[in-house]
């Protein structure tokens, strides 16, 4: 209990070492200008980057870092810029950046990464062409569904189909990149108003949960020390402790894959199934031990209530599928429905949310309604202006849906389901800033299919349906998140959150600009079936499914709908306990983490964090706990600059180099 109460201390001053109070670099009142420069020089950035992404998350499908929370590449060149900034500061001042320069650069990247990174874009490259080049007579996907496939969605010509996965051709050379524009134009036309719609949500919900609940936002707190001279981050020496130990064991590992001779240190780990062969303990499934450093210091953050419910639950789908091995339930087609149950969860967790902030959401409507209700003109955009823009992006959406031939019903439901999922991982990561939050088994498609069966949606919607994949299975990038941090850091950094919203616009148009532009061009010098492996699968994903869809037709999935339904109430029955007893340590968000198998490759840092921080909490309490986050945050620094300086080696040298995480 006295661990919980310094831990909700801690987390409402999350600060470095003794500078809590007074780490902010402005006056209580005081607001920054931003720079024009910093704008500048980010938009010059975000092609660089998405070259980056296109060679490390494509091509050798190696470093994931826009799959992270807190994506990697964005650090790295925020670290570097820093160091930057001491070299300008002493020579010539005026070409330094300010603070607020850096965190809008830090906005921007960061939004344009999780537009183009792995699961956003670079799957969509690997849906284009898939059923053009892997379409064959056993498979029947010709007769089967791609004569329902909009051809201005996908790549048909055949020529250019072949040279994309063989490689070894110039994309505007020879002239390919005709046959690429309009399905570019026209994704580019659907992602930028899903965004869209996604901003405007956000600044409706930004107040109640940033100024009224003052959620943590711990995902934040990295960039924002690390630019604030104030916390003097870079001059504790815990923080450089922690900073090389990461580095290096990341120097030794590197240096082993390039020379086996040289010790390699096993922070992977083991995996524990290997050692459960015997019935019915092989039927835990995949357990990796891992210890990766940055994973280390990003669940370190996480709030101790949550790492309990997170590794609780994580046991508990393990004591799930031994007692379903052993009953012989494991036969029942789906068991133990973890799909099911995650999504009720997520849904769930969308609808307290909501809830919760009802009154604001009444305010709201007052105000566009009546012009009465919330003072907004310090928000992002006036709310009449947001809801404007959820209205006339959600019509766009239909009319794009119809003009692929979706039902507007399907397009409706599959819609909703996906805002709820975004909705809900916005709130997880403001909350706690879990390091990742990939939903394995979560899917709008699959969900739809599970509560009315595949013959209520028919071919075409089926197919439509599955071009969605990219952008709505195995996601960790949310945007969401991404717009909903950037706010909180203009309101810490005290700078208007009014062009941030037209920073967070540019950042995404010109993300994928700068992706359709790159992607193609280095896919078809390197040949996407030689590489690219992950982009390739989540083609698989899509028309694989479908396949299985339309060649075996499915009735609802009665008892899926009924895990469906126990996730949903099982998330409520956690929240009314937690809001209601004070001792009550398991999170509904927990509950749908571990069930959805996202924290299957980091549990078990996230049982060795929050144990270290128990430890912390109990001996020192809050302020102790403060005092130990340099090391911690030097952990997830070094480990990242590091994993970055493998990777630019590596497009350097043009091989695969190692990597820190997969």
């Amino acid at each position: 209990m006295e661990a919980r109460k310094a831990e909700k201390l801690s987390d409402s001053r999350l600060q470095i070492g003794e500078s809590a109070d007074k780490s902010n670099a402005f006056g209580p009142n005081q607001t920054q200008r931003i720079s024009w420069k910093a704008v500048v020089f980010a938009a010059v950035l975000i092609p660089l980057n998405i070259y980056w992404i296109a060679v490390a998350e494509m091509v050798w499908t190696g470093l994931h870092f826009t799959a992270v929370s807190l994506p990697l590449n964005v650090i790295f060149i925020l670290f570097w810029l820093i160091g930057y900034n001491a070299v300008a500061r002493r020579i010539a001042p005026q070409l330094a950046f300010s603070q607020t320069d850096l965190l809008v650069i830090y906005i921007i990247l960061a939004t344009s990464s999780a537009v183009a990174g792995y699961d956003s874009l670079v799957g969509l490259i690997g849906v284009l062409p898939h059923i053009t080049w892997y379409a064959t007579p056993e498979n029947d996907w010709g007769n089967l569904f791609a004569g329902h496939l909009p051809p201005w969605l996908i790549i048909t010509n055949r020529e250019a189909v072949h040279d994309f996965y063989v490689g070894e051709v110039d994309f505007y050379g020879a002239n390919y990149w005709r046959y690429w524009l309009i399905p570019a134009i026209s994704w580019t036309f659907l992602v930028l108003i899903i965004n869209i719609l996604l901003l405007c949500i956000t600044v409706v919900l930004r107040r109640p949960w940033t100024e009224h609940e003052k959620l943590a936002y711990p995902i934040i707190q990295l960039p924002l020390s690390m630019s604030n001279p104030k916390t003097r981050l870079f001059h504790s020496r815990l923080f450089w402790i922690g900073f090389a130990v990461a580095a290096v064991v990341d120097i030794i590992n590197g240096l082993n894959y390039l020379y086996p001779s040289v010790p390699y240190i096993p922070v992977r780990g083991i995996r524990l199934d290997h050692y459960f062969t015997e019935k019915p303990w092989n039927a835990i499934g995949w357990t990796p031990i891992r210890f990766r450093f940055f994973m280390i210091g990003m669940t370190y953050l996480l709030p101790l209530d949550l790492s309990i419910s997170c590794w609780f639950f994580y046991i508990l789908r393990k004591i799930e599928r031994i007692t379903g091995a052993v009953t012989g339930w494991s036969n029942i087609p789906g068991y133990p429905f973890l799909g099911q149950q995650s999504m009720g969860a997520v849904i769930g967790i969308c609808i307290i949310a909501l809830v919760s902030i009802n009154r604001h959401l009444r305010d709201v409507i007052k105000t566009v309604c009546l012009g009465r209700g919330i003072d907004d003109s310090t928000e992002p955009l006036r709310y009449r202006g947001a809801v404007f823009g959820i209205v006339i992006c959600s019509v766009l959406i239909g009319v794009f849906a119809q003009q692929m031939g979706l039902s507007l019903w399907v397009v409706a439901a599959f819609v909703l389901i996906f805002l709820m999922m975004c909705i809900a991982m916005a709130r997880i990561r403001a909350e706690s800033g879990v390091p990742e939050h990939i939903m394995h088994v979560v899917s709008p498609q699959d969900s739809l299919v599970s509560l009315l069966g595949t013959r209520s949606f028919g071919p075409r919607n089926l197919s439509g349906l599955s071009l969605f994949v990219w952008f709505s299975y195995r996601k960790r990038n949310y945007l969401m998140p991404h717009q909903l941090e950037g706010f909180k850091i203009a309101e810490q950094a005290r700078f208007p959150s009014r062009p941030v919203f037209w920073f967070l616009i540019l950042a995404t148009g010109m993300g994928l600009l700068s992706a359709f532009i790159i992607f193609p061009q280095v896919l078809y010098r390197y040949g996407a079936e030689a590489r690219a492996g992950g982009m390739r699968a989540v083609g698989w994903d899509a028309f694989n499914r479908l396949s299985d869809w339309l060649q075996h037709p499915r009735s609802p999935d009665w008892i899926g709908n009924g895990f469906l339904i126990l996730g949903l109430s099982l998330t409520f029955v956690l929240t009314f306990l937690r809001r209601t007893l004070l001792w009550w340590p398991f999170h509904p968000a927990g509950y749908a983490l571990a069930t959805s198998r996202c924290i299957d490759d980091y549990w078990f840092t996230i049982v060795f964090a929050s144990t270290l921080k128990w430890v912390i909490l109990r001996s020192g309490g809050a302020r102790a706990y403060r005092r130990s986050l340099p090391f911690f945050l030097g952990l997830i620094v070094g480990d990242y600059l590091f994993a970055c300086g493998w990777s630019l080696l590596g497009i350097i040298l043009d091989r695969p180099m190692y990597t820190v995480w997969v």
